[in-house]
């Protein structure tokens, strides 16, 4: 039902990414709110996953991993995997906006105009965040939605980004624990790597 709504916030692929760490989530209030941006497919010749492999390349290039575990990384998290994984245990973006409206938070008409917001501001990409909230703030402006009503959709927004970290988290952990058990990764390597993996980058 909210199909648009469900890829923006799941990532809601990785935010739209979504933008939070599963051990360091970021400070975030309903002024200053984080959503899933869509992440770019990073193309390469052995490759193919979305945001995974530039993510790695950084931590071999600071020697957290070598190139050999980089890849072995890359083999064990398959895109369609994930894909299946996240769509199978996101359940937030699908319900959530709609309870608002059966709730008596916000209104149909509402609702229809936070989803509009959702579809202009994903076309900013990496400024996502930005547009939201400006767009937001421009709902209140114009009488469309009160403070309340903005907060209340920030804060489900907050709770969305919050449950996709936790599947991720799952997700990668699943995959990367069997690299711990070979003795291709460390425990320690396997942590660090979750961490950034998961960790959400937008522009303010």
């Amino acid at each position: 039902m909210l199909k648009k709504t469900t890829g923006i916030i799941a990532g809601l692929t990785v935010l739209i990414l979504l933008n939070i760490s599963p051990t360091a989530v970021h400070a975030i209030s309903p002024g200053n709110t984080s959503v899933m941006v869509q992440t770019t497919l990073k193309n390469s010749k052995k490759h193919n996953h979305p945001d995974y492999k530039s993510r790695l390349d950084q931590l071999v290039k600071d020697s957290k991993i070598t190139k050999n575990q980089e890849d072995a990384v890359l083999d064990s998290i398959k895109p369609d995997d994930f894909h299946k994984f996240m769509k199978k245990k996101h359940k937030c973006s699908k319900n959530r906006l709609d309870n608002l409206v059966k709730n008596g938070t916000i209104t149909k008409e509402q609702e229809t105009a936070v989803k509009k917001l959702f579809s202009i501001s994903k076309k900013q990409g990496k400024n996502f965040r930005y547009s939201f909230n400006s767009g937001l703030n421009e709902l209140v402006n114009k009488g469309i939605l009160s403070k309340g009503q903005k907060n209340a959709v920030q804060n489900l927004l907050i709770s969305c980004r919050k449950e996709h970290i936790s599947n991720m988290t799952e997700f990668f952990r699943n995959r990367l624990d069997a690299l711990v058990k070979k003795g291709t990764i460390t425990q320690k390597q396997e942590e660090s790597i979750i961490k950034d993996l998961t960790a959400f980058r937008h522009a303010s």
